[in-house]
């Protein structure tokens, strides 16, 4: 008995390490890659101590490894291992695969431990919702003045804005869902709720706007499935247009804005100094209601800069960018004429905001949001009209959807294998004399279509059916924050490579697993035989 009694403790023990490498893990996700991946080890290290306590390790690995659900849950990890096979760049097969551990890690662990309760759930939810909200606290005092000069991805201090975007999705649905019995909890995931909501407008983030709208309309779906059936329906009908509705009013926003060409022959030719103005009117940047590249007196602006500011005219500004065209944009904002005239106009501090990298007068003086939707509608107007993409995340993402495109036709029903993504995209780049920069071509940002251009037609459809399958089986759906989880990364694939980053496959395995295996507990209600009969854990 003693003996007995002593195996069980040391199965609690390293069962309770299994669930603080958990929670460390999903605590860990909006702040550093090097403590995520020591979570991870911890977690695994707990796992295998609790299967030698229990003298379980060699069932546990059978039922990872053979088990229909759980081999299914890993196989995106299993295929891109099998990729490198036919890879001929096998440093970057191997480097993607690597990325993907979490998805073996997590699946092995959770679909192989005892079923989490409902209790321990919910609490690894609230951990990473309160993580998250910490982290942009941080960023804020430590990375707000970023916002003054209109680059929001600075502020994101810690991991990629578009998966912090992702997370504070996430959290808000969280806090929204979860309602605790204090009334002073409450109030704090109330707030909770409205600081994420308030930093992604205030951020501009529309990657992580979209993928919240998207998770409250699943939420609201699912909100209304016990109304009667008029008003189930006629909201269900309102939530199916939405979807639709909303690229139109937002390429509404985005049309191109009327105004009349430009003619050389209206222009003014000479500065008050004399200087023949340089004008281009084919190009249709603008800034603040005034063209840009006109007026532009070249002599008459490296003479009185250098007068106004110790940056030279053609060095970079704090941002990184040549420091002529923030200057020249600065002016059209203003409506001034790009000669020493408008330079004398200039304030002192319009000149350390050109330095600054701050392209508009509005630039830090309006909200973020609307900046990103003019900046939006900037790229596509100078794409239309030149077909430059360069440096423009919209009108780059256009070329690359259609360079991928070309590459998975190309592909269609074996794909290149894991490791030659990279390569395919360099080759199809030069085939197609893309008007992209070399520093600029990249690979499809796209998950769904990478996976095509990876593993071809069969590839892409056999791991979208190992996505689903364990989720009908284990009806992880039941849990009512998957829906949500669910369409934030789902839409988050349809604009990145989500898992070809640390962050983003964490954010795919980790979560996918919770709901999936931790939540075996919820088909015992249904009454499914999901998983052996063992007690749910409590949380940790």
């Amino acid at each position: 008995m003693a003996a007995g009694s002593m195996a069980e403790a040391w199965v609690r023990r390293f069962g309770q390490v299994r669930m603080a490498g958990l929670f460390i893990a999903v605590a860990a996700l909006p702040w550093n890659n090097v403590l995520l991946s020591n979570a991870q080890i911890l977690m695994v290290l707990g796992w295998l101590g609790e299967g030698l306590a229990a003298r379980s390790l060699g069932r546990r690995f059978r039922q990872a490894f053979t088990g229909p659900w759980s081999l299914a849950f890993i196989a995106t990890f299993l295929l891109h291992a099998a990729g490198i096979i036919w890879s001929e760049d096998r440093a970057w097969a191997f480097d993607l695969t690597r990325i993907l551990l979490p998805v073996l890690v997590f699946g092995v662990v959770l679909s192989t431990s005892p079923p989490m309760g409902e209790r321990a759930i919910r609490d690894v939810l609230r951990t990473g919702a309160w993580s998250v909200v910490a982290s942009t606290a941080v960023c804020l005092v430590m990375a707000g003045g970023h916002l003054q000069s209109g680059d929001h991805r600075a502020v994101s201090i810690f991991i990629s804005h578009v998966r912090q975007g992702l997370l504070l999705a996430l959290a808000t649905c969280v806090f929204i869902l979860d309602r605790p019995a204090p009334g002073w909890l409450r109030a704090m995931h109330a707030l909770g709720a409205v600081w994420a909501v308030g930093f992604l407008v205030g951020m501009g983030s529309l990657s992580g706007l979209g993928a919240l709208a998207a998770a409250l309309l699943m939420l609201a779906w699912r909100g209304v499935g016990g109304a009667r059936p008029l008003v189930r329906w006629s909201v269900r009908g309102f939530l199916v247009l939405a979807p639709v509705a909303a690229p139109l009013i937002l390429s509404g926003m985005l049309w191109p804005r009327p105004y009349t060409p430009l003619r050389v022959e209206d222009l003014r030719e000479r500065s008050a100094g004399g200087e023949p103005y340089y004008h281009d009117v084919s190009d249709p940047q603008w800034e603040n209601g005034h063209p840009v590249w006109v007026h532009v007196a070249r002599g008459e602006l490296e003479r009185g800069w250098a007068r106004r500011s110790r940056i030279g005219l053609y060095d970079k500004d704090e941002r990184g960018q040549l420091l002529r065209g923030t200057v020249v944009r600065y002016l059209a904002s203003r409506g001034l004429d790009k000669d020493s005239v408008g330079l004398l106009a200039l304030t002192d501090e319009d000149v350390r905001r050109i330095e600054q990298g701050m392209p508009s007068v509005r630039t830090g003086r309006q909200p973020l949001l609307m900046a990103r939707v003019d900046q939006l509608r900037m790229e596509l107007d100078r794409y239309r009209a030149i077909g430059d993409p360069n440096g423009h995340s919209l009108t780059m993402r256009l070329a690359y959807w259609r360079t991928g495109w070309w590459i998975a036709n190309r592909h269609l029903w074996t794909g290149v294998g894991t490791g030659d993504t990279r390569p395919a995209f360099a080759q199809a780049y030069e085939e197609l004399h893309s008007p992209l920069d070399p520093a600029w071509r990249n690979r499809a940002h796209n998950e769904f279509l990478t996976l095509l251009i990876t593993f071809g037609l069969p590839g892409l459809l056999f791991l979208l059916a190992c996505w689903v399958a364990p989720v009908v089986v284990y009806r992880a759906w039941r849990h009512p924050v998957f829906p949500a989880w669910a369409a934030i990364f789902l839409v988050s694939c349809l604009t990145e490579d989500t898992l070809e980053t640390q962050t983003g496959a964490t954010f795919y395995a980790l979560y996918a697993a919770l709901f999936v295996f931790g939540g075996r507990w919820l088909n015992a209600q249904a009454g499914l035989q999901a998983a052996p009969p063992r007690a749910p854990e409590r949380s940790a």
